[in-house]
């Protein structure tokens, strides 16, 4: 990043943009970074809905409208409702947190099909969708470990091994659906994911394996979708920047990201 070679932390052009980071603390304390994940689910069904009219959509500005621009705020909103009440599962850790997680995407997915119309092929033509949201819950829940150093490790493959396979074995079922309903859309997203459990799970246990595992199972999507929602880059990489030099500026880090930590210390 840029700011990293111009704004080093040490540097008092560094601590005159911290003063300002800090003022967008509020909007950190809304945990944006979890947008990106609801957005795409919104969007999966906007998708959907649009593929069963043209399965032939591609990059289509014209897709755009004030209405699926509320929803995607909704769902920004939803996420602050969930986090405030202690019903709602905060961690990753549980079948409830996964019923609950299957359930907001159900509905944010059923939110995207509101514009064109709810068709009672998309529920259908939905499922390999659901499935990859299974995917990405079961990728997070397992645990990065973390000392006190802040030295993170994956944990030991026995551990992780039974996960990363029926990660594995959703993620083929993901793409055999979508194939199977001639959507180039989840079943392209759901082959291409597939290496990097697949290294995690063939692999010896690193930790570097699982941040990728994290990161593209949220990328992958959030970019393909983009091929036929253009203007889903705007909000996604201004988000995607505006977080990066938040957390630079302040706490020294560069967040999200797509480096990995390496045995050896370095990062890349």
């Amino acid at each position: 990043m840029l700011a990293e070679k111009y704004f080093p932390v040490d540097s008092n052009r560094f601590s005159t943009l911290a003063s300002l980071a800090e003022k967008l603390d509020g909007f950190a304390a809304l945990k944006p970074g979890r947008w990106f994940g609801m957005w795409s689910m919104v969007l999966a069904g906007a998708n959907v809905a649009f593929h069963i009219e043209d399965r032939w959509f591609y990059w289509d500005w014209s897709t755009f409208s004030f209405l699926l621009g509320g929803i995607l705020v909704f769902a920004a909103i939803w996420d602050k409702i969930v986090q405030k009440f202690p019903i709602f599962p905060q961690k990753i850790d549980s079948v409830k947190s996964g019923l609950f997680m299957m359930l907001t995407g159900f509905i944010l997915f059923l939110l995207g099909t509101i514009p064109i119309g709810v068709d009672r092929m998309v529920l259908a033509y939905g499922l390999p969708y659901f499935i990859f949201f299974v995917v990405g819950h079961l990728t997070y829940a397992i645990p990065i470990k973390e000392d006190e150093k802040g030295d993170k490790s994956a944990p030991e493959k026995g551990e992780m091994a039974p996960m990363l396979a029926v990660i594995v074995a959703l993620t083929i079922l993901s793409a055999a659906a979508g194939y199977r309903h001639d959507d180039p859309m989840i079943s392209t997203i759901s082959a291409v994911y597939l290496a990097f459990p697949l290294v995690a799970l063939i692999f010896p246990a690193a930790v570097r394996h699982l941040q990728r595992c994290r990161i593209y199972v949220v990328l992958i999507p959030a970019l393909f979708l983009a091929v036929r929602f253009p203007w889903f880059l705007i909000p996604t990489l201004t988000l995607f920047w505006t977080l990066r030099h938040y957390n630079y500026f302040r706490y020294g880090i560069v967040s999200p990201s797509f480096k990995v930590d390496h045995p050896t210390g370095h990062k890349g």
